[in-house]
């Protein structure tokens, strides 16, 4: 067994005994929690909103299609164009390629344990984060040929590329960092220091700050990019933690696998404003400018919980297969 391998064990562990602590004794004590209000309101979701079930090794829609797929489904990510579909198989080193109807185009071999993926906003290119081998693995979508692994550090999670293309931004648990990689030579340029564990991140659609969660320390650090400091670190629940920065609207949200809520963040203000109640285990989370809805994968009640954006009220729960762990919209991959 590699060090990495034994860290990432050790960290795991970790983390689970962090968040059964406290979620049973209560040791996180939220700004302002609410119910979930739910109401059982008809809307039309979105067939667009594809997500991984790892429970059921396999890929789906909240249209109800259902992609076969690997061991361990754990991230997935969608073409803007609608073209390609490409999630990760951490268990058995794969990325699955798939075509807007789940027809399989390929299967990748790729690094160790990969988790992150996301497919550049302009370049037929994708990026795949490999936990333990350190590196992120580029994928030519054109050719579905691996063309290049990327030494980044130790435990890289996931991927954010700048909305200008030119740069992407990884999180190292294994180095408390953010790594920062020129796309055009495909090479690690910098790195930011952040914070304890960071897991999921994202970036706001001027492409000034970058926000980052950090398991260690249950908070999300906001980074000025034009610095590359941390200007503001905001408390939210028990992690893992996803995020979503919607490309429209003033929220942020933040999930928390280890609790029950989603965290609202006024994105002027930086600030928490709510946290929503939506089931035990939440963590993927995409917004849909189309429907101006929130949806969340909630693993420990295999629903996608789906949240108006605007009220910040539950208006459905739906039944999707078994844990649901990461989601992706074409518009907001």
């Amino acid at each position: 067994m590699t060090t990495i391998d034994k860290a990432a064990i050790f960290w795991s562990i970790g983390i689970v005994a962090i968040g059964v602590a406290f979620a049973s004794f209560g040791l996180y004590s939220p700004v302002q929690s609410i119910s979930n209000d739910y109401q059982d309101i008809s809307q039309n979701s979105s067939e667009d909103v594809f997500f991984t079930l790892q429970g059921d090794n396999s890929v789906g829609n909240i249209g109800g299609d259902v992609f076969e797929a690997g061991s361990k489904m754990t991230y997935v990510s969608v073409s803007k164009d609608r073209d390609l579909i490409l999630a990760t198989s951490s268990a058995s080193d794969i990325v699955f390629v798939y075509d807007y109807q789940g027809n399989k185009l390929s299967e990748i071999a790729v690094g160790k344990t990969p988790k992150g993926v996301k497919i550049h906003p302009t370049k037929d290119i994708a990026f795949v984060a490999n936990e333990n081998s350190g590196t992120i693995s580029v994928i030519d979508l054109e050719t579905w040929e691996l063309t290049k692994e990327i030494p980044v550090g130790k435990i890289p999670h996931n991927i954010v590329f700048h909305p200008n293309g030119i740069t992407a931004y990884v999180t190292i648990q294994g180095g408390d960092e953010i790594a920062i990689i020129d796309v055009s030579s495909l090479t690690k340029i910098d790195s930011i220091p952040v914070g304890t564990l960071p897991h999921n991140l994202d970036i706001i659609s001027d492409g000034k700050h970058l926000f980052v969660t950090n398991i260690g320390t249950n908070d999300v650090a906001v980074i000025d990019l034009i610095d590359n400091k941390i200007i503001k670190r905001i408390s939210v629940s028990t992690g893992h933690h996803g995020i979503d920065i919607p490309p429209f609207g003033n929220k942020i949200f933040v999930s928390g696998i280890g609790d029950d809520k989603v965290n609202v963040i006024d994105a002027a203000s930086l600030e928490l404003i709510k946290q929503i109640q939506v089931g035990k285990g939440p963590h993927g989370l995409r917004s849909d400018q189309n429907s101006n809805n929130l949806y969340v994968g909630v693993t420990q009640t295999n629903e996608i919980v789906v949240i108006d954006i605007t009220s910040l009220r539950i208006i459905d729960r739906l039944s999707v297969g078994e844990t649901p762990f990461w989601l992706a919209i074409p518009e907001n991959p």
